[in-house]
């Protein structure tokens, strides 16, 4: 088995075809058929199956397409770092940012390594915090933003920040009431309101119903949505309030909504870069985690995200 051999199995289990995996890999056909055979008689077992909807691996080809993944990755930093020694950093470095902090790092982080680190290709991938802890695990990405401060096996976290969040809701008339005189929400009044919030699973979700407990709080749950800008929409409709990060609330797309403080206790959490614990990473990685530092640095002191660096 070598390097050709992986670099089948991962174009035939990313297309799900062995003539698209030919046409990308420049090879035809027949001598992508050929290797996977080879390998499936070496190894006793079959690596793909082929049905309707076109060619799946089996448990041994999932097992197998792990090792390909992670093998032809360090190959590539390899590369990379070997081309770097000699200048500037090279290479695809993979980073993950939750959806609420999206808008408000990636422009900046995206110029800031254009202008730094030129050869330095960035794949920014938006999704739950959740997820790109176990994406951090599988090696789909290199770096990632999380919050809080219990990481899955393996991950270790850099807290970065703190940052309180809001209550959101349709309009100052649905905010007015749970007010008080310095225009913050007291979180008791969250009990009064129908909320908008992630599904359990959620850490911001999570992060809510601990204060609550601690409070003795008890709070409506009208509706669970882990899609963020459909949960902006049922807020401006008028269907409940939500709990948001004001970064999301500030640099973001959204509708006319207002927001508040939650205080008494303040609602917050930490904002963290996370790896890999173990894994060595290239110095386009290192590289782009110093700058993923400064701009949340630099976010953390301006007014519109209530948040502070943690030295």
């Amino acid at each position: 088995m070598d390097l050709k051999d992986l670099r089948c199995v991962v174009a035939i289990a990313d297309t799900g075809s062995f003539v698209a995996a030919s046409e990308r890999l420049n090879m035809s056909q027949p001598s992508v058929s050929a290797r996977i055979r080879d390998m499936e008689a070496n190894l006793g077992a079959q690596l793909f199956t082929r049905g309707a909807r076109g060619v799946t691996a089996t448990q041994l080809g999932e097992e197998l397409l792990r090792h390909a993944r992670s093998i032809l990755r360090q190959m590539h930093d390899a590369e990379s770092d070997m081309l770097a020694f000699r200048g500037s950093p090279v290479g695809l470095v993979r980073v993950g940012l939750p959806t609420s902090l999206t808008a408000a790092l990636t422009m900046p982080l995206l110029e800031l390594c254009k202008a730094d680190m030129p050869n330095v290709r960035l794949r920014i991938v938006e999704s739950m915090s959740g997820y790109i802890g176990n994406w951090l695990q599988d090696r789909t990405l290199d770096l990632g933003i999380t919050f809080g401060s219990s990481p899955p096996t393996d991950i270790e976290l850099e807290p970065l920040a703190r940052e309180d969040l809001l209550l959101v809701g349709k309009d100052d008339a649905a905010m007015e009431p749970l007010l008080d005189e310095a225009g913050n929400v007291p979180f008791v009044r969250l009990s009064q309101v129908p909320l908008i919030l992630p599904g359990p699973e959620h850490g911001l979700r999570a992060l809510v119903e601990d204060v609550a407990r601690q409070q003795a709080v008890r709070l409506d749950v009208v509706v669970e949505l882990d899609a963020f800008g459909e949960m902006q929409q049922l807020v401006a409709r008028g269907i409940g309030c939500t709990v948001m990060s004001s970064a999301a609330f500030n640099y973001g797309f959204r509708p006319p909504l207002s927001a508040a403080q939650i205080l008494r206790p303040t609602v917050s959490r930490i904002v963290n870069l996370a790896t890999l614990s173990g894994r060595i990473p290239s110095r386009a990685v290192n590289e782009v985690a110093q700058r993923i530092r400064q701009v949340i640095a630099m976010r953390a002191g301006e007014a519109a995200w209530l948040a502070h660096s943690i030295p």
